[in-house]
C-alpha cells in the first residue's frame, strides 16, 4: 500500500500555492501507530483505530480512526480520517507556523484531488483562520470553499491578519 502518496496527497491538499508544504516532508520515513490496525486486500482497505498518529517529516495526522482504501494497484483513491476531532498539521516552507486543520471527519478523494473537511472544520495558519461546517479544498485549482451549517446561527468565519512588512 502506498500510505506515502496519502499523506503527499493530504499534505498537498492542505497548502495552498502561497504556503506549500516543507519539502523535505515527503523524503522522511511514514511511521503509523494506533491501538490496532487491520488490512484487508480483498475489501481494498486498511483500517486503524485507537489514537491513531500518522507522521511524516512535519505531517502530523491524529485521529480516532483512519482508513485507507485502495486500487488492486495499490494505490490509494480515499483517505478517511474521524475523530473528535481529528487534526491535521504541516509545516510550509519559508513559514515559522505551522499549517493546521481539525474536523469531526476529513476525506480526501486522489481521483478529484479534493480534500473535504466536515462537521466543525476548522483550517487556520498562525491567527488567519476559515471555520465552518464543512469546508473543501480543490488541490489542482487552489480553491477553498468554505460552508455554514443547516442553522442560519452557523455561519462561515474567516479571520485574516494584519500583514507587517519585514
Amino acid at each position: 500500500m502506498n500510505s506515502l502518496k496519502f499523506l503527499l496527497c493530504l499534505g498537498l491538499a492542505l497548502c495552498s500555492t502561497a504556503a506549500l508544504a516543507l519539502s523535505t516532508d515527503r523524503e522522511q520515513p511514514i511511521t503509523i501507530e494506533a491501538d490496532q490496525g487491520q488490512i484487508d486486500d480483498l475489501k481494498g482497505e486498511a483500517v486503524y483505530q485507537g489514537n491513531v498518529i500518522i507522521t511524516q517529516g512535519t505531517i502530523r495526522i491524529m485521529a480516532e480512526k483512519v482508513t485507507l482504501h485502495y486500487t488492486d494497484q495499490q494505490d490509494i483513491n480515499k483517505v478517511t480520517a474521524q475523530g473528535a476531532p481529528a487534526t491535521f498539521r504541516q509545516k510550509p516552507d519559508k513559514s515559522e507556523e505551522f499549517l493546521q486543520a481539525s474536523a469531526k471527519q476529513m476525506e480526501y478523494f486522489a481521483d478529484q484531488d479534493m480534500l473535504q473537511l466536515t462537521q466543525e472544520a476548522r483550517v487556520w495558519q498562525g491567527k488567519d483562520v476559515v471555520t465552518g461546517e464543512k469546508i473543501t479544498y480543490d488541490t489542482r485549482g487552489g480553491i477553498i470553499r468554505a460552508f455554514k451549517g443547516r442553522s442560519s446561527q452557523e455561519r462561515v468565519t474567516v479571520t485574516l491578519q494584519p500583514r507587517r512588512d519585514k
